[in-house]
């Protein structure tokens, strides 16, 4: 068997996968791409684009719903199958256009499955290819149970592309994929329930935002079944049954699991590839490189290391590429990631929350309050929002933001750039944003 080589192989072509080669190729590296699954990987393609879709369609019919009585006479109805068409139209030749583009940059491409065989070498469709440095972005896949009857759930890939909106939609797991897409699901007609374990959902954000976003939920029709977890699943004549473990039975004619995401390591099967491992992903050093073979880098999901978030994985496909060109120069900065939840309202993140802020002896203060009779909320209709800021009493500087409101995906980053900049609450309160807009309203937060 031939073996071709390359300064760098990477495993994996989306989000973090992309930067990095963009870096190495403009370098001058030669370099090489694999992936199993079309090219772009899953943001692009089953993840935050395509989803986006959903999520804009299900404002706006709640936007609608929102205003009747007041300016509208009839809220809209969502046509699914237009919609999904919509969608499609935009994934529609993605993968073609991005390997074209790559080869057209002088990247090498290949399809199908690659598996580490050595330290430096890799395997992937019968081909061997050896890489001065080899790079995993090969992602992460759903999380599966494997209690009785597992086999009738689906994914959010799966309710992503459903060409017809089942009318009874049960989503297991409290977090922001069940979340996200049992608001897309209520907007869209679907009588839906979310089952989760625990006593909170959403738990790696602001509980009293997150109570917000539950009411708005429930106002949508949405039912949230807490301390309760799925024992069994059964199909039935009309749909399926699901068993708790307190006795109660659900019925559904679809049931997404969404108890989160675990990093495919499919590539490290056999071991032969001297790369640490757990199941949260590879095991890397501060310039992610792999700590027990050094020459292997791990970006995005499949990294034990910073948040499943596709800003997160660029971040982590750039610094990648710098230490690959000049070895341990860039470590990765995880101090300041915005995030954002696609819910009606969205909910927004950055920093500290008001418990990790106590846990680390910070002296702050909380500036909170509901947004609903403020002008910016009631001339849209709603009824449900709400803003906590945290602010450092020692130098004024912003340590968390946490929003629960329309557009606080888009606001959530004009904290997150205040915090890395070291930008004043004064300074924020007293800027001239343009008026009235969404921004403007953050100086009422901090003052």
């Amino acid at each position: 068997m031939s073996t071709q080589s390359f300064d760098t192989i990477v495993i994996g072509s989306g989000t973090s996968a992309y930067f990095c080669i963009d870096a190495l190729n403009k370098a001058g590296q030669k370099v090489a791409v694999i992936d199993e699954r079309p090219y772009g990987g899953t943001c692009a393609l089953r993840g935050c684009q395509p989803k986006k879709y959903l999520v804009a369609n299900a404002e706006a019919v709640a936007m609608a719903g929102h205003l009747v009585g007041t300016g509208l006479t009839n809220a809209p109805k969502t046509d699914w199958a237009a919609l999904q068409a919509h969608k499609n139209e935009f994934l529609n030749g993605i993968s073609d256009e991005e390997v074209e583009s790559l080869k057209k940059a002088g990247v090498a491409t290949f399809s199908g499955r690659a598996t580490l065989v050595d330290p430096d070498e890799v395997e992937v469709s019968g081909e061997r290819l050896r890489g001065k440095h080899i790079v995993l972005a090969t992602g992460s896949t759903p999380r599966r149970s494997d209690i009785p009857g597992a086999e009738h759930t689906r994914d959010s890939e799966y309710f992503l592309n459903q060409p017809e909106l089942p009318k009874r939609i049960i989503f297991i797991g409290g977090g922001y994929i069940s979340f996200e897409f049992a608001h897309v699901a209520a907007q869209a007609g679907a009588e839906v329930t979310i089952i989760h374990r625990s006593a909170r959902a959403l738990k790696q954000f602001d509980p009293d935002m997150v109570d917000i976003v539950i009411a708005s939920g429930k106002d949508a029709g949405i039912s949230l079944v807490l301390n309760e977890s799925p024992e069994k699943i059964e199909k039935t004549d009309t749909g399926y049954s699901l068993h708790s473990n307190n006795g109660t039975t659900y019925e559904a004619d679809l049931i997404i699991e969404a108890t989160g995401r675990v990093a495919n390591l499919s590539a490290l099967d056999g071991n032969l590839g001297n790369v640490d491992h757990t199941p949260r992903g590879v095991t890397v050093n501060e310039f992610l490189q792999s700590v027990s073979n050094p020459e292997v880098y791990a970006i995005g999901d499949c990294a034990a290391s910073g948040a499943m978030l596709a800003p997160v994985a660029d971040e982590e496909g750039k610094t990648a590429a710098r230490n690959i060109l000049d070895p341990k120069s860039s470590p990765i900065d995880y101090s300041v990631v915005p995030s954002a939840v696609f819910t009606i309202p969205n909910m927004g993140a950055v920093g500290l929350t008001e418990s990790q802020a106590k846990n680390q002896g910070i002296d702050f203060r909380v500036n909170t309050g509901t947004t609903t009779g403020w002008p910016s909320s009631k001339r849209i209709g709603e009824k449900h929002g709400g803003y906590k800021v945290l602010i450092s009493n020692a130098d004024d500087r912003i340590v968390g933001a946490h929003f629960a409101r329309h557009n606080s995906s888009e606001v959530i980053n004009t904290f997150a750039l205040a915090i890395k900049h070291d930008i004043k609450a004064k300074d924020l309160a007293e800027f001239p944003w343009a008026y009235p807009t969404y921004t403007s309203d953050l100086k009422y937060m901090v003052r």
